[in-house]
């Protein structure tokens, strides 16, 4: 691991970001610049390169990092995943960041409103029994929506088979999450978030969703791609039916719901794409 040189400012807020291959370049400027702009200011954004990433990509990090002393990055040479990255980046905040008190997720095509980390720090603040803050966004792309999800912790846990209970690029988690030791699954296959969630769930953390929107979400045909396939649709069904044999409750209803996304898991993108603009 490549720890890039950079200012290790007392920060209440870290900002989670790993960059990948196929991640272009506008996209990843406006991700990164709307944290560096957010309105609460005492907060740290720790990139991490996971594997290659092309030239244009490495220099714009690299420049944007040295325009922003808050900016840390890391660097690997082998992708070894989402799930992965997001513990070396927690780990590393951990050391780093003695007064440290919410960490948030951001993905590398989203845009973030630059008053999200100040509402979500408020309301964390303000609400000590919360655990895992998330919110709204605006999807833009392919779709142009507004999406919600449940608000209060009843709700979102009740639903948490039918629907993810969180848009994973609003995240806000309280840092006693990860001091415990708790960390993302990386034996999953691409639905860490989902087993994270239902981990999260089992444990007894509170969520809330706020009912408004924090982030503008990029939905593009590579998206959807990337929520099709028979290796994503079997991991989840397995994360989903471990997670109703541990807690039976609402048994027939959530089995129901597991294979609805299952069979949906397995449609073709030009199906789900027609799918996702009727029932979201």
């Amino acid at each position: 691991m490549d720890f890039a040189i950079a200012d290790k400012t007392v920060a209440k807020v870290a900002v989670l970001l790993s960059v990948y291959q196929n991640d272009k370049e506008l996209p990843l400027y406006l991700s990164i610049k709307s944290i560096l702009n957010q309105s609460y200011r005492e907060l740290a954004m720790l990139i991490l390169i996971d594997g290659f990433v092309s030239t244009n990509i490495s220099n714009l990090i690299n420049l944007l990092g040295k325009s922003d002393r808050r900016i840390i990055i890391l660097k690997r040479e082998k992708n070894e995943g989402l799930a992965s990255a997001m513990n070396t980046l927690i780990d590393f905040a951990l050391v780093t960041y003695p007064n440290l008190e919410y960490i948030a997720r951001m993905d590398s095509d989203d845009v973030s409103k630059l008053n999200r980390i100040e509402l979500q720090k408020y309301f964390l603040d303000s609400n000590k029994n919360i655990d895992v803050l998330g919110g709204g966004c605006r999807e833009f792309g392919i779709y142009n929506k507004i999406i919600y999800k449940y608000e209060c912790d009843h709700d979102i846990k009740k639903n948490i088979i039918r629907m993810t209970p969180f848009i994973h690029p609003t995240v806000m988690f309280n840092i006693s999450i990860f001091k415990k030791g708790l960390r993302y699954p990386v034996n999953t296959v691409l639905s860490e978030d989902l087993s994270f969630w239902l981990l999260l769930c089992l444990q007894g953390y509170r969520f809330h969703n706020l009912k408004m929107v924090l982030l503008d979400y990029r939905i593009t045909e590579s998206t959807l791609k990337r929520r099709v396939g028979l290796t994503k649709a079997c991991s989840e069904f397995y994360e989903r039916v471990r997670f109703i044999l541990i807690r039976r409750e609402r048994f027939l209803k959530n089995v129901l719901y597991i294979l609805g996304h299952f069979i949906i898991r397995l449609m073709p993108v030009l199906i789900v794409k027609k799918l996702y603009s009727i029932l979201r």
